[in-house]
Formats: structure tokens, sequence, C-alpha cells
């Protein structure tokens, strides 16, 4: 009985989650070219402003693909600073980060979201920051990926002691009610929007 009523409680949760992915790309796909490329700039603004006062060296992030919020603008600044850039790269289920320098070579992945072809992995142990993508969050750091759990499991591995600082990026719209916990997901410190950078605490 008891085992039973947890798997309905984890089915449900994970069509909860399902559906609330679905209502926030819709939110998402509302916002106006104009409004996206002003509020891709504004982030990219206030994230650098936090890097350029704090210690991080590495920092790896994500090509936008589809509706997410762009990293453009805060590439063409990183590629100015004196950080050290790394991509995600997927191989099977497993999720890499490999070293990138702006102009090199990038191939489309089985989703068509664009990699570095280089094979030279950084562990994420050994990266500062890691700016993730995402489909909701919520006031407590939550974040509701895609579904496919690649940052999750990348994470998952690594000492509680030491994992980088873990950046959601995202439009300020895109957050959501509580979003229920999973055992394998990895909370966020903090969120970049249009709106600026927030800490998340515990």
């Amino acid at each position: 009985m008891t085992a039973q009523a947890g798997v309905t409680t984890s089915s449900s949760q994970a069509l909860h989650k399902a559906q609330l992915r679905k209502t926030l790309r819709k939110r998402r796909a509302t916002i106006s070219r104009r409004e996206r490329r002003r509020a891709a700039q504004r982030c990219a603004d206030h994230l650098m402003r936090v890097i350029d006062r704090s210690d991080i060296r590495s920092i790896a992030l994500y090509l936008a693909y589809g509706s997410e919020l762009s990293t453009a603008p805060l590439l063409q600044k990183l590629r100015r600073s004196r950080c050290r850039l790394l991509l995600p790269s997927l191989r099977g289920q497993r999720m890499h980060f490999v070293e990138w320098k702006v102009g090199q070579a990038l191939r489309a992945n089985r989703f068509g979201i664009d990699e570095p072809c280089g094979r030279t992995r950084v562990m994420p142990a050994h990266i500062d920051a890691i700016v993730m993508p995402l489909t909701g969050f919520d006031a407590q750091g939550r974040r509701l990926g895609t579904g496919g759990g690649y940052y999750d499991r990348t994470l998952a591995a690594l000492s509680t002691r030491r994992r980088p600082w873990r950046i959601g990026y995202a439009y300020a719209l895109q957050e959501c009610e509580p979003i229920a916990d999973d055992p394998w997901d990895i909370k966020l410190h903090a969120v970049c929007t249009e709106r600026g950078l927030r800490r998340f605490h515990g």
C-alpha cells in the first residue's frame, strides 16, 4: 500500500512538472523579439558586474536554443574577460563540459543544439561557475529543467563541499509556483534575470 502510494505520488509529480513546463514554455514564447534582445543584454550586464567583482576564472554556459534566454551578449562580454569558457557537450546520456574559444567550430547535437567539437573536457569540480538554462524556477532556488536531467546527473556526483556556483539564467516571468523536489534535483545558488541577480540560501 505504501509502495503503491509512493509510485502514485511520483507519477503525479512527474505529470505536474510536465504540465508546468508546457505552461512556462507558452509564457516564454509570448516575449517579443525586441524584449528578448533587451532582456539578454540586461541579464549579461547584471551577471558581468558580479563576475568582475569575484574570483571566478572558469565559467560554463550554454548556447541558447529555441525560446531560451540568449547568452550571446554574455559571451561577447566574457570573451574580453580573463575567464576560461566552457560549453556543454552530450555523450549518450552524459553531459561533459568542453573548453571553447570564441570562433572555434561548433556542431549540432541530436537535439539540434550547437556544441563544441573539441575534446578538452573539464571536470565540474574544476569549474568556478555554471550558467544554466531552465524552464522555470521558484523562490527557493529550485530549478525546473527541460526534463532530460543532464545537469542534475552531472552535478550529483560532486561533493557538496566543492560544487560550482550554479546560476540559473532566465526571464523574470519564468518564476513559478513552488516546484516539488525530486531526490536527484540540484538547487541553484542564484538566478540572473533582466531584473538583476537573486541569490538563494539553504
